[in-house]
């Protein structure tokens, strides 16, 4: 009887684990496949070992730090040739570049990595978006396929030639839509968080880093008030450019109605409470957090960055509009806030959209089927090569 396939999964931290890689670590565990995830451990062990994986604490910082880099390069050298697993997955950027590097470095037989936003686009200096593009087509030299989540990310991988398409799959990120009921009626939520029950409300989930575009969405809420005044937004997330938002709401004269919510674990309730969903983002790989306010059947105001428009059908189910233009975003969040009809259809719509599009049962079905092909491919390669 042949040994089950060991698999090695490598993130920066578990918080990037719990979002998006969840499911599918325990599609493999119940499939009897031997899965490990290796990633800065902060608060997500037991649910994440709760799939079946095992989750090993190795730091990897997500800002550039030479020595502690190194440090997780050899760290991950050594991980792997101690597990000698069949197959190495990666995932986001550092971990992606260090993880493929250290596993060709370890001899390990096959390298999947995922691209969820090219590192590049997270910046507008010419010279550092010609280095991300750099070390990016070295590392595409060190996976055997590349998996990317969006139609748009899919065109510029190809369009800069970091792999053929025959090494490049899209499987779009999913959600599990059984998770995606709300245990507490909205009443109940506004009062938890002392926000009135008429107050129109704007709610949104995301780090608070530039990237998610913060304070586009404050300076677009603030002009939401002069027309609506008892309006409230609610932001989900935590990062370190919360003291900085948070100055930037007094600085505005909109403190009290601007609500820092932090890391919540009841996310789900949260954005069955919101009338409407906004983001802000200056790029996003696919915009997981739009799909799943849409899961919860709210309408939606995103810019129309990255992947996001492969999620929000703009007019059908919210508006697609431009990054950092405040005043655009305030016009269509009033006009989904005045029109709670309209905002009513919308978020149906959305519901409907994620059933048809987004399901986690499908995803899991063609990242299974690619990973079979690979391997399968792998032996044959292995069997021709062999004396």
């Amino acid at each position: 009887m042949s040994r089950p396939l060991k698999t090695l999964f490598v993130t920066t931290v578990d918080l990037t684990a719990w979002c998006f890689m969840r499911p599918w670590l325990g599609f493999l565990a119940r499939r009897g496949t031997e899965v490990t995830l290796a990633c800065t451990v902060e608060r997500f062990r037991d649910d994440l070992e709760a799939t079946g994986a095992q989750v090993l604490h190795l730091p990897i910082s997500r800002r550039l730090h030479p020595l502690e880099d190194l440090a997780s390069l050899l760290d991950l050298v050594y991980l792997m040739r101690r597990l000698r697993p069949d197959l190495v997955h990666t995932n986001t950027s550092k971990a992606g570049f260090l993880g493929r590097l250290a596993a060709r470095l370890a001899g390990v037989p096959l390298v999947v990595h995922t691209i969820y936003e090219l590192p590049e686009n997270s910046t507008d200096r010419p010279w550092l978006k010609a280095g991300y593009r750099a070390l990016e087509f070295l590392a595409a030299r060190w996976a055997d396929h590349l998996i990317t989540i969006s139609e748009p990310n899919r065109r510029q991988i190809l369009a800069q030639r970091l792999c053929s398409p025959d090494k490049l799959t899209l499987i779009p990120e999913a959600l599990e839509l059984s998770r995606y009921q709300a245990s507490r009626s909205p009443h109940e939520v506004r009062a938890s968080l002392g926000i009135p029950q008429d107050a129109p409300l704007v709610g949104s989930v995301g780090r608070l880093e530039p990237a998610k575009g913060h304070a586009d969405l404050l300076e677009a809420f603030h002009l939401v008030l002069q027309r609506m005044p008892r309006a409230r937004l609610v932001l989900v997330g935590r990062g370190h450019l919360e003291v900085e938002l948070r100055r930037r709401t007094r600085e505005l004269g909109i403190e009290g109605q601007v609500l820092f919510a932090g890391f919540r674990e009841d996310l789900v309730d949260l954005l069955a409470t919101f009338d409407v969903f906004a983001l802000a983002s200056h790029y996003e790989g696919l915009g997981v957090a739009t799909m799943e306010a849409m899961a919860m059947s709210r309408p939606t105001v995103c810019t129309g960055v990255g992947g996001v428009p492969d999620v929000v059908v703009d007019g059908q189910t919210g508006y697609l509009v431009e990054p950092r233009a405040p005043a655009w975003m305030a016009e269509r969040l009033v006009e989904l806030l005045s029109d709670p009809e309209k905002a009513r259809q919308m978020g149906q719509a959305g519901r409907r959209r994620v059933e048809e599009h987004f399901r986690v049962e499908d995803s899991n079905r063609k990242l299974h089927c690619l990973y079979q092909n690979l391997l399968v491919g792998r032996r044959r390669r292995r069997g021709r090569t062999s004396p």
